[in-house]
């Protein structure tokens, strides 16, 4: 049974215990996503092209990449889709969602250049940064159903991600 995530509610369902700290310019370090149940994710790599971690209300790009094991990446359906949400289960600001103008079977290495990527102007001390990948479906609840995903929190150190089922 497939399962569905609403990519808007990603930070809602996702539980980050972080510890608050001074933000440091350092480099982002993307980790797997919880497990929705008994659907994992793919992981993603993801580099970001300019400052890293990004500076508010500045584009920024990201080169993300993987393989997806279970799924093909379908010509002009497949979406990667980016956001920014707080501690809290929000969104900062909309997610990004760019569509893949290739289709790429399954077991196969890809590399997909977001460029432009909005930045929310205004990023508390403490946030985390989703990357994932998957195909739009008819749900309001759960428009997005993700099969590749990269999460990272910026500025704080991450305990727990845990999904709420």
């Amino acid at each position: 049974m497939k399962a569905f995530m609403d990519f808007e509610d990603c930070f809602f369902l996702i539980k980050v215990n972080a510890a608050p700290f001074q933000l440091n310019k350092r480099a982002i370090t993307f980790s797997a996503c919880p497990t929705a149940g008994d659907h994992p994710f793919d992981l993603l790599t993801v580099h970001i092209g300019g400052p890293d971690p990004p500076e508010p209300g500045k584009p920024e790009s990201f080169n993300v990449s993987g393989k997806m094991t279970k799924y093909n990446i379908k010509k002009n359906k497949s979406i990667l889709v980016i956001g920014y949400g707080d501690l809290n289960g929000q969104l900062l600001h909309d997610a990004y969602i760019q569509t893949f103008t290739e289709s790429i079977s399954k077991g196969r290495q890809f590399t997909e250049l977001a460029s432009d990527v909005p930045t929310p102007p205004d990023l508390p001390s403490t946030y985390t940064l989703a990357v994932a990948i998957g195909d739009p479906v008819d749900d309001p609840d759960a428009p997005v159903d993700t099969y590749g995903c990269a999460l990272a929190t910026v500025g704080g150190k991450s305990k727990n991600l845990i999904f709420i089922n």
